[in-house]
């Protein structure tokens, strides 16, 4: 089955990020990529919040978690002229957003660090990192990320739950 991550991605008309788009890209071509990623807790699946039944506008969906969350940009325009186009998080549970990282490469950061609190011996991580890395992210040292990847940062310019109906 041929994947159109990055397709379905630029079909959303979002501001450049070009290291999410060669991270879909390589999803797209790399089975051995995209099956490590699906094992770290981050399935591609860009596509409009509204799809999901959360009814934040400014928050677009890049991928899901395998649990009914999902990780993608909150493109607010004061937020993109402010700080630019950070990471959140949506909750399905709690039914609220939740600022995640900054930029793509602290997301990852952040991603693979909490994955590997919780297998920390997972090669699937090794592997996403290398790749990762060759194709140009920033990412901070393995364990130097913060705790509480899905707790969130502050963020007083996200929308107040609920987000659902």
């Amino acid at each position: 089955m041929e994947r159109r991550y990055l397709a379905d991605y630029d079909a959303l008309g979002l501001p450049p990020d070009e290291a999410i788009r060669a991270v879909l890209a390589r999803a797209d071509a790399d089975p051995q990529f995209r099956l490590d990623l699906d094992r770290v807790s981050f399935q591609p699946m860009p596509m409009l919040a509204d799809e999901l039944d959360c009814h934040a506008p400014n928050f677009i969906v890049v991928a899901m978690d395998g649990a009914g969350n999902a990780f993608g940009f909150y493109v607010e325009p004061k937020v993109l002229r402010t700080i630019g186009m950070p990471w959140v998080l949506w909750d399905h549970e709690e039914d609220a957003l939740l600022h995640v990282a900054d930029d793509t490469g602290e997301f990852f950061s952040r991603l693979l660090d909490a994955h590997l609190q919780w297998k920390p011996d997972d090669p699937s991580a090794r592997r996403v990192r290398e790749v990762l890395t060759e194709l140009g992210l920033q990412l901070g040292a393995p364990g130097s990320s913060p705790p509480g990847f899905r707790d969130g940062k502050p963020a007083a310019w996200l929308p107040a739950g609920p987000l659902s109906h």
